[in-house]
C-alpha cells in the first residue's frame, strides 16, 4: 500500500521540475531579447553614424565648391586688371577693314556722292535726303546715280574679301591679302518725326527693297557674293526709327554737310535751336554700311569662325 507521503512528494517534484523549466525558458527569452535589442540598438547606431558622415561629406563638398568659386573668380578679376595684348591679326584686319572702307568712300566721293565714315570702326553713313524725297520709297534721279556708283564700288572692292564674285584684280587687292568679310549690313533709317512706329518701319523696309533693287540692277554680280561659311554677303534691311543717331560717332567729311561759315546773318537763339533740331534729324535719316570683318587664325576649337570685328558706332 503506498504512503500518503511518498505521494505527494514525487507529485511536488514533478511541478518544482515544471517551474524550473518555465524559469529557465524565460531566461533564455529574456537573454534573446537583450541581444537583438542590442543588435538593434547598434545597426541605429551605425546608420546614424553612417548618415552623420554622409552629411558632412556634403558640407565639405560644398564648402570646397564654394571656395573654389570665390578663388576662381578672385583669379578671373585680378586676370581682367592685367592688360592683355591683342592679337596681332585683330590690328591687321582692323587696318585692312579701315583701307576697304576709305576705298569705297573715296569712289563715292569723286563722284559726288555725299558720305561720312568711321573707317577703323568699318562704318558708311549715306544721308538719305539726297537719295530718296519726303516720305518716298523709291528713290530720286539723283538718289538713283548714288545708289549706281554705290553698287560700282562695291563690284570693285568687296571681291577681294568675299566669294562667289569674278577673281579680284590683284593689283587693287594687295592690301586685303589675308582680309574676310564676314557679312555687309546695309541699313535704311528714319527720323523720329510724326510718323508712327509701324509707318517708321514700313517706309524703312519699303527703301531698304529699293535700294537693294537697284544695287543689282546696276551690279547684278553683287547678289552671288558670299562669305567663307557660304551665306549671302549683302544684307539689307529697313530698320525704322528706332536707332537714332549718335551725333558724335561720326565726323562728316569735306562732301557731307555744309557747315556755317564768318558773314553769315546771325539768327536768334531761338531760330538757332529749330534750325539745329531739323539738321539733326536730318542727320537721323540716313543709309548705314556697316562691315563686318572676320579675322582668321582666331578660331578655336570647335568654332566655324573666330573673332567678328563689328561696328560699335550707333
Amino acid at each position: 500500500m503506498l504512503n500518503p507521503v511518498d505521494s505527494f512528494s514525487k507529485d511536488e517534484g514533478y511541478y518544482a521540475s515544471m517551474a524550473d523549466l518555465m524559469a529557465g525558458m524565460l531566461f533564455i527569452f529574456i537573454i534573446v531579447a537583450m541581444v537583438f535589442a542590442l543588435d538593434v540598438r547598434k545597426d541605429r547606431v551605425d546608420a546614424v553614424t553612417e548618415a552623420k558622415a554622409k552629411v558632412e561629406a556634403e558640407i565639405e563638398a560644398t564648402v570646397e565648391a564654394r571656395v573654389k568659386a570665390r578663388v576662381d573668380a578672385a583669379i578671373l578679376a585680378a586676370d581682367s586688371l592685367v592688360p592683355v595684348e591683342r592679337p596681332v591679326p585683330v590690328d591687321m584686319d582692323i587696318e585692312a577693314r579701315a583701307k576697304l572702307v576709305e576705298n569705297i568712300r573715296d569712289h563715292l566721293l569723286a563722284h559726288g556722292v555725299a558720305v561720312e565714315s568711321a573707317p577703323r570702326e568699318g562704318l558708311l553713313r549715306i544721308p538719305a535726303d539726297p537719295l530718296f524725297g519726303p516720305d518716298e520709297v523709291t528713290p530720286s534721279p539723283t538718289g538713283q546715280g548714288a545708289i549706281a556708283r554705290l553698287a560700282e564700288a562695291l563690284d570693285i572692292w568687296l571681291p577681294c574679301v568675299a566669294g562667289g564674285a569674278p577673281p579680284p584684280d590683284s593689283n587693287l587687292c594687295g592690301p586685303f591679302a589675308r582680309a574676310r568679310l564676314r557679312s555687309l549690313r546695309i541699313e535704311t533709317h528714319i527720323d523720329t518725326g510724326a510718323l508712327s512706329a509701324a509707318d517708321a518701319d514700313s517706309l524703312t523696309g519699303a527703301r531698304a527693297v529699293h535700294l537693294l533693287s537697284g544695287l543689282l540692277t546696276a551690279k547684278p554680280g553683287l547678289m552671288s557674293m558670299r562669305n567663307d561659311l557660304a551665306e549671302r554677303l549683302l544684307d539689307v534691311r529697313g530698320m525704322g526709327a528706332a536707332w537714332p543717331l549718335v551725333i558724335a560717332g561720326v565726323q562728316p567729311s569735306a562732301a557731307g554737310p555744309a557747315k556755317a561759315v564768318k558773314g553769315e546773318t546771325a539768327k536768334t537763339g531761338q531760330e538757332q535751336g529749330e534750325a539745329q533740331r531739323i539738321a539733326i534729324r536730318a542727320r537721323h535719316r540716313r543709309i548705314d554700311l556697316r562691315f563686318d570683318m572676320r579675322v582668321p587664325g582666331t578660331e578655336r576649337p570647335g568654332q566655324a569662325e573666330g573673332v567678328i570685328l563689328r561696328p560699335t558706332v550707333k
